[in-house]
């Protein structure tokens, strides 16, 4: 069974020291970024869903555009775009949990599923949700040490 990532990519493949000193070239992502996400869906065994705000111009546009820049990892999905009707991104997330997670699927039902984490530079997430969310800083996105805590997270191994 895979694990879960439920990913933002503003604040997390993108951020404020990439468009500030990096980014000569008008690039959208951080290619340094999305190989640390390669590597952390290899090592703890992941597909990832997108909860980002780049999912509103349709998901394919949306791999495309990681995959253009270097992503590997698997996109099985994208969660439901309810910002509009004053839904914070937690409600989509478990929206996204309750639809998808089947016993069929994964073993087990959507409210007893905990082998996810969600990226994000917000924490507008739900209180259930507190445990599996991994606060990036949008100044300097992903980083080494996050994803070594989501590795230890998912896996229960230490390195």
């Amino acid at each position: 069974m895979k694990n879960i990532i439920f990913l933002d990519i503003d604040g997390v493949l993108n951020h404020e020291l990439f468009f500030k000193s990096w980014n000569q070239e008008g690039e959208q992502l951080d290619v340094t970024r999305i190989a640390l996400l390669n590597q952390l869906c290899i090592d703890a065994n992941c597909d990832i869903v997108i909860s980002s705000t780049w999912r509103m111009s349709g998901l394919d546009d949306c791999i495309a555009k990681l995959k253009e820049y270097g992503a590997t990892f698997n996109i099985i999905g994208a969660t439901p775009i309810l910002r509009f009707e004053g839904v914070v991104r937690g409600c989509e997330i478990a929206l996204w949990l309750e639809k998808n997670i089947t016993e069929d699927k994964y073993g087990c039902r959507y409210y007893d599923f905990y082998k996810y984490v969600i990226l994000d530079d917000d924490s507008d997430m739900l209180l259930n949700q507190h445990s599996h969310f991994f606060h990036v800083d949008a100044y300097a996105g992903l980083t080494p040490n996050i994803c070594y805590k989501i590795n230890r997270f998912l896996t229960h191994k230490t390195f």
